[in-house]
């Protein structure tokens, strides 16, 4: 089978930038690993090891929704992990991976167990959102790991805006999930946890992106009036799918709060 080619405008990574995101994304993926497994010890549970490891799992999907959005990894003097769709993946992304994509989504469960209204759902996925956002203009502006290229709507500080919308659903989607699926699982079958992660990247990046996504690829000049207001209609698809989500979890139902499942 040929592979998929990415055609893109490359330039060099210089040694200081790499090692910086190396070493802030190993530093906060070792402390959010460090947080979940003391949260494991005090609460005799077990199954957020397979979030971790569902969440690092999503790199794969990586280069598929890279290829799609116009989002280029640099690769002269850029360490690599693996290369798929064209896309060239940094060995710093599913470290970071592991952090934001593993073990997040534990948090957010936990915050749900103890309630909360659909107003503060919004609130906490905003969160997840800005988290996002200000990590990708941290590997875009400050180290320049990789950028965004072709056309690009809504876009600020070489960022298109809408996509931190995008990137905040899986981590938030994935709770969701575990709120309603943690209780009815036993034993083993938490090992069924791992196609949590990549569910929730997937469910919402090609499916309520597919207007968005198609018409990226219609032409090699699609209308930039087009992307934008299929752009706006993602973000907005993104918050009603997080909504939608919530609603059928019964995440909005305060007081009802739920005990964690032991693994």
């Amino acid at each position: 089978m040929i592979p998929v080619q990415s055609i893109a405008v490359d330039s060099l990574v210089p040694e200081p930038n790499q090692f910086i995101a190396e070493v802030a994304s190993l530093l906060v993926a070792v402390t959010s690993v460090i947080a979940v497994l003391r949260y494991c010890g005090k609460n005799q549970i077990w199954w957020p090891l397979w979030i971790i490891a569902s969440g690092t799992l999503v790199f794969l999907h990586e280069p598929l929704y890279d290829h799609l959005m116009g989002l280029w990894f640099l690769v002269e003097g850029q360490r690599n992990a693996v290369t798929t769709y064209g896309i060239h993946v940094p060995i710093w992304l599913p470290i970071i991976y592991v952090a934001y994509y593993g073990c997040t989504p534990i948090w957010y469960w936990n915050k749900f167990q103890q309630g909360m209204s659909m107003s503060t759902v919004f609130v906490y996925f905003t969160i997840s959102v800005v988290l996002a956002g200000l990590a990708e203009l941290f590997y875009i502006n400050l180290v320049g790991l990789y950028n965004y290229q072709d056309h690009q709507p809504l876009m600020v500080w070489n960022y298109p805006v809408f996509v931190a919308i995008v990137n905040g659903v899986p981590p938030f989607l994935a709770a969701i999930i575990l709120h309603r699926l943690v209780p009815i699982l036993k034993g083993w079958e938490h090992i069924l946890l791992l196609g949590v992660l990549p569910f929730a990247f997937a469910s919402n990046t090609f499916g309520t992106g597919i207007l968005y996504l198609a018409a990226r690829h219609l032409s090699e000049t699609p209308p930039m009036w087009v992307l934008s207001l299929l752009a706006l209609q993602f973000a907005a698809g993104t918050y009603a799918t997080i909504w939608i989500a919530a609603r059928l979890a019964g995440i909005d139902r305060t007081g009802e709060a739920r005990n964690p499942q032991a693994a």
